[in-house]
């Protein structure tokens, strides 16, 4: 059932909140002509009968007259009496009771009910529905992957108990809503959650432990449990989570991993059997200044470059490509090549510093990450952490040049940005940037669409079928952007560095790079292979 406070929270939102100005505006003027009558109705009493009244009767008398309720005790007996009476109650007639309900109507009540008829939610999937992914919790985590699931083509279905939420994400964001309570048997029973593929919980932890407690009393099907507190892990998988996601210590990791200076090795991005996917920052490097060319990393090392990250863009560079001090070089190889690239650009482990602005969940697991590397880190914040006794923070504000110069800022190598607010975040980068231009820093950003502004104020980072072809014959990088980077064949050996007259066999599996649009013009061009491409 919806709840009081929700039905009312339609008229202080949207259209209604346009609405509602006007008839404050009209109240202004209600009060105002009541104001003006109680006035006159004073100044008449005692000019044309000799009475006087105080403005409180004046105000009494007009509220009387002008809602029809009579004249009581107090009334005219001159002529201009009985004109004055006869217009303030002709006034209440047409703006109290004819132009004011006329407005609460057309203006409040009837597009209310109009919304409720026209919209119905839905309580129930189909019978039978097979094969989806139930997802419980909508933010920025879940609105990525439910971009990855439409891209795959996947059903999926989102499950919110807040009507006007259900409203807008059907709507105006195309989405399929179920309204209902996470933790309600019934409406689990409704979401098919026994034919599902997968189902997310992406709550709070206390609710997240109900959902999957709830789950497995019905079904064993598999749950992904993204949780707010690493400690809370043994817990949800006790409760019957399949997957437990610390994603504060996934984030922190991301951005402790970014915001050091040391070699190949210690930004492994990911690894793929024996193949690495790992970035260095250019400057400081023999390379800087130089063409991919005239650098010749693959020659010496063997390893590819196979992008170049500036500032939150991805490009993927040729051999006239400039490596330039503000880029990241993303590199694939095995590890003997990676080490082989640290033996030749050196590894200035020993001047890391690394300022960690923010003492959150997400600030407390970067400064773990850091200490276990070790990397030397300060810890900034304006008050003791509640979530992280781990660590002991310098108490002030980050936003304060002061505060971050007498912290030593001027011989930090990184800044870790890692408030909840993206405003403050965006702050800190900016500022962070302004005293030390060529500080690495990488920030987070808790909402989508403050990305660009925090790679503006200067993060280098924020935490968002070919069978039978040679590969230069497949023309990938050339006309879709996507480049291979390795190729996993049959029996399970993995070429990493893939030659351009390599002949595309059927079974062998791609690893690709590139953006989101690239991927899904990818899978649009070669259904079959997007099936089996890793």
């Amino acid at each position: 059932m919806k709840s009081i406070a929700s039905e009312l929270a339609y008229f202080v939102r949207g259209h209604a909140r346009q609405n509602l100005k006007v008839l404050l505006l009209y109240f202004v003027f209600l009060i105002v002509m009541t104001l003006a009558y109680a006035v006159i109705f004073r100044y008449l009493m005692w000019h044309t009968e000799g009475r006087e009244f105080s403005f409180i009767a004046g105000l009494y008398w007009t509220i009387t007259v002008m809602t029809t309720l009579g004249f009581g005790d107090i009334t005219f007996h001159t002529d201009a009496g009985y004109i004055f009476a006869a217009i303030v109650t002709i006034s209440g007639v047409v703006f109290l009771l004819i132009i004011l309900p006329f407005t609460m109507i057309s203006l409040f009540l009837a597009p209310w009910i109009e919304e409720r008829l026209r919209y119905t939610p839905t309580l129930e999937l189909p019978p039978d529905t097979r094969g989806h992914i139930v997802i419980f919790g909508l933010d920025s985590i879940t609105r990525l992957f439910i971009k990855k699931l439409e891209g795959r083509n996947l059903d999926f279905v989102v499950v919110t108990r807040d009507y006007d939420r259900a409203l807008k994400l059907e709507e105006q964001e195309g989405l399929k809503v179920v309204y209902g309570s996470a933790t309600d048997v019934n409406v689990m029973r409704r979401l098919r959650v026994e034919a599902a593929r997968y189902v997310v919980a992406n709550l709070s932890d206390p609710q997240n432990a109900n959902i999957c407690l709830t789950l497995r009393s019905l079904c064993n099907t598999p749950v992904v449990a993204l949780i707010r507190d690493p400690d809370h892990q043994k817990l949800l998988r006790q409760a019957g989570a399949n997957h437990v996601i610390a994603m504060p210590r996934i984030v922190g990791r991301f951005l402790a991993t970014r915001a050091t200076t040391r070699g190949a090795m210690a930004h492994v991005l990911d690894t793929f059997g024996a193949l690495h996917i790992a970035e260095f920052p250019v400057n400081g490097t023999p390379f800087a200044g130089m063409t991919l060319e005239k650098a010749q990393i693959r020659q010496k090392t063997g390893l590819s470059v196979i992008g170049l990250w500036k500032r939150g863009h991805l490009t993927i560079p040729n051999r006239d490509t400039i490596l330039d001090d503000e880029s990241l070089a993303l590199l694939a190889g095995n590890s003997d090549q990676l080490k082989g690239l640290e033996k030749l650009i050196g590894n200035p482990e020993s001047s890391d510093l690394v300022f960690v602005l923010g003492h959150g969940r997400i600030g407390c697991a970067a400064a773990t990450f850091l200490e276990r590397k070790p990397v030397p880190f300060v810890l900034i914040d304006q008050s003791e952490s509640t979530v992280c006794s781990k660590h002991v923070p310098v108490i002030g504000d980050a936003t304060s040049r002061s505060t971050l110069t007498d912290a030593g800022i001027e011989n930090a190598t990184g800044v870790i940005v890692t408030t909840n607010d993206d405003s403050t975040n965006v702050f800190l980068t900016l500022a962070s940037r302004y005293m030390h231009p060529n500080i690495r820093i990488v920030a987070r950003a808790n909402e989508d669409e403050n990305v660009d502004q925090l790679y503006a104020a200067g993060a280098d980072f924020v935490a968002a079928a070919l069978t039978g072809k040679k590969i230069i014959d497949s023309e990938l990088r050339h006309s879709l952007g996507c480049s291979i980077i390795a190729l996993k064949y049959p029996d399970g050996h993995m070429d990493t560095s893939p030659q351009p007259d390599t002949v595309l066999e059927h079974g062998i599996n791609m690893l690709l790079i590139g953006s989101v649009e690239q991927e899904k013009a990818f899978d649009a061009r070669y259904p079959r292979a997007a099936k089996k491409k890793k």
